[in-house]
């Protein structure tokens, strides 16, 4: 299986070395998406109803979590922003994001009733969509500890206080997708992370004041979990990383071949290690065989970087190659899955 002419190539981006050690490659890969939308829906739009009842209520909410006011509602325009972003580095849909913002949840984490379908048509038409991505709830919660613990300042184990403060940062979010054409609710979920900061100092109010803020820490926790669920939705290009051998004392080709793959000449890399295998002995032989099947997945030929896999554990023993070569059929099936979904999005002319 091939894939060098198609639009997402599988190519290196970099490769570190150590001297006499092992080598590592990132390439490109893609990463399917959880829910696979018709080749109808090629349009995505971002909807924020998490616009909350003003009065009372937000006072209170002010009150018992020392929420700054709007301090939500910035952090949910953060997550919107950070999920259009993330989505825009797939070609599967067009994104656009909605001009007006919807009442949604107040102070709960339930769901609030779903948008309408006629109200979801409405905003399909006004900006040209075809399914509708809604933030329905958002809510964050920032708990600060703080304390003083002995630490060892020098080889003789001198201990000193040392005063620190640690926050711990958790959002909750709740996310719908509307597939407004079949008037179906593609996926209603509530999603969750949690982050912890620490500062010290050499006293508590210098350790709290090193320590991030509640408004920084909503920011950090909204662009994670909107990128994460970009990856629900689309299917995203990723990086993977592979290692293979650098050095042997007993076969000099296996360190040539690896010259080449440090100057990115995979093609002149795989000649190489191909003309060792003939004298190598049979671990040698087996490292080659592996650098081999790496030379061809980072070209992009799957089939010829499984089939040097299973050499190099079949015939030479090479037990790292077994698990390898699970991983090759493991991408097979993946990027397959990936590249079905992206078709989906495509048109003829946009193939050619």
């Amino acid at each position: 299986m091939k894939r060098s002419t198609y639009y997402f190539l599988s190519v290196m981006l970099f490769l570190s070395a150590s001297c006499g050690g092992p080598r590592s490659v990132s390439i490109n890969s893609m990463r399917p998406a959880e829910i696979t939308l018709p080749a109808s829906v090629k349009t995505l739009l971002i909807v924020d109803r998490t616009v909350q009842n003003k009065g009372a209520v937000n006072v209170l909410e002010g009150i018992f979590t020392g929420e700054l006011p709007g301090e939500d509602q910035s952090g949910a325009e953060e997550l919107l922003v950070s999920l259009n972003q993330q989505l825009g580095y797939s070609a599967r849909f067009n994104i656009k994001m909605a001009t007006k913002k919807l009442p949604g949840n107040s102070l709960t984490r339930a769901f609030p009733e779903p948008i309408s379908w006629e109200q979801a048509e409405e905003l399909c038409r006004e900006h040209g969509a075809d399914a509708v991505v809604s933030l329905e709830i958002f809510d964050t919660d920032f708990v600060v500890t703080k304390g003083r613990k002995l630490v060892k300042e020098n080889s003789e184990a001198t201990e000193s206080s040392k005063y620190y403060a640690r926050g711990i940062g958790n959002i909750t979010i709740g996310i719908r997708l509307y597939n407004v054409a079949d008037r179906k609710l593609v996926d209603q979920q509530l999603l969750s992370d949690t982050h912890t900061w620490e500062a010290s100092g050499s006293n508590l109010p210098e350790a709290i004041l090193r320590l991030t803020s509640k408004s920084d820490a909503t920011r950090y926790l909204s662009r994670s979990v909107g990128e994460n669920y970009a990856y629900k939705v689309a299917p995203m290009p990723i990086r993977l990383s592979r290692s293979f051998r650098g050095k042997s004392k007993k076969s000099p080709q296996l360190e040539q071949g690896t010259r080449y793959a440090d100057v990115a000449k995979w093609q002149e890399a795989i000649d190489v290690w191909k003309s060792g295998l003939s004298q190598a002995r049979n671990k040698d032989a087996g490292y080659l065989a592996y650098n081999i099947a790496i030379g061809y997945e980072v070209l992009g030929d799957f089939d010829d970087a499984l089939d040097w896999a299973e050499t190099s554990y079949v015939r030479y023993g090479n037990k790292d190659a077994k698990d390898y070569a699970n991983l090759i059929r493991r991408r097979i099936r993946v990027e397959q899955r990936a590249y079905d979904q992206l078709d989906l999005g495509l048109n003829e002319q946009d193939r050619e």
